[in-house]
Formats: C-alpha cells, sequence, structure tokens
C-alpha cells in the first residue's frame, strides 16, 4: 500500500509540473481580456532561480492561475492561457522546483518494468523550501493592480 501512495505523489507531482507547463505554454482555449502584466525576479538566498514554477491562484472565485517559469536570471513573466499577465486581483503565490530523477522520466520497456516491479521507486526532490510551494504556508500574499506589476519573490531557508 505504501508502495501505491508513493507512486500517486510521484503521478501528482509530475502532472503539476506538467499542467504548468502547459498552462505556460499557451494550450489553453483562446486568450483572456482584461489581464495585466506581471514581471519579477525569483530569488533563493539572495541567488537567481533557473527553472522555478511561479503559480498565481486568484483569491476570487473563477479567475484563471497565471503561472509562469523562470529563466537562468531568475525573471518570471506571468501568462494567463496564451494572455501575457494576470487579472487584477488577490493572489496567493506558490513557487517550485523539483528535481526529477530519470529513472520517473524515461520510458522503460515491460522486461525493465517487470524486473524493477516491487522495487521502491525513487523520490522526487524539492529544490526549495517546501512552504512556498503550500498554499496554506506561502508567505507570498499579492496584489495585482491594472497596469504594470513588478512582483520580486525573495525565498529564504
Amino acid at each position: 500500500m505504501q508502495h501505491w501512495f508513493s507512486i500517486m505523489q510521484i503521478l501528482y507531482r509530475i502532472s503539476a509540473v506538467v499542467l504548468s507547463v502547459l498552462l505556460v505554454a499557451g494550450c489553453g482555449a483562446g486568450g483572456v481580456s482584461g489581464t495585466s502584466p506581471v514581471r519579477g525576479k525569483v530569488t533563493y538566498n539572495g541567488q537567481p532561480v533557473e527553472g522555478a514554477t511561479i503559480s498565481f491562484y486568484s483569491e476570487a472565485e473563477g479567475v484563471r492561475p497565471a503561472v509562469a517559469v523562470s529563466a537562468s536570471d531568475g525573471t518570471y513573466e506571468l501568462k494567463t492561457l496564451d494572455t501575457t499577465g494576470a487579472m487584477p486581483g488577490k493572489y496567493v503565490v506558490l513557487v517550485a522546483k523539483t528535481d526529477m530523477p530519470l529513472e520517473l522520466t524515461k520510458s522503460v520497456s515491460m522486461d525493465e518494468a517487470a524486473a524493477n516491479a516491487g522495487k521502491p521507486l525513487p523520490q522526487p526532490k524539492d529544490l526549495l523550501p517546501a512552504k512556498y510551494g503550500d498554499a496554506a504556508q506561502t508567505p507570498f500574499k499579492v496584489e495585482v493592480k491594472a497596469g504594470e506589476n513588478t512582483i520580486d519573490l525573495a525565498l529564504v531557508d
């Protein structure tokens, strides 16, 4: 049973990353009108964070989340579906970066899968403190205003 639970945790994390990437890539249906540009920089202990998934979840019902993935210098620019920016309003911000073991991302043959049956799977590793990826613990509660927004996210231990 513990093995099944671990598999479900891994699949949940993988699906969350894939969903965020798809939203950033613009796989949603159409654009969203009325968004305001939101840019910023993600740092962890003063250093830029590359490859972090930044998610803005509205406190209002019916407002789509806005997401981004940080660049090598830690900068990000939010998108809501395929539209730059986020709707004005109050948001809870989550920042996560996960190192996925190669074993979880590569294709395996049926023989390899059978040989590894019953063995524990390697666990994904969070590269940032867990509180930043948890809506109940994140310290980032922000307001997106009409017009240009710069929202830097300084993460610390």
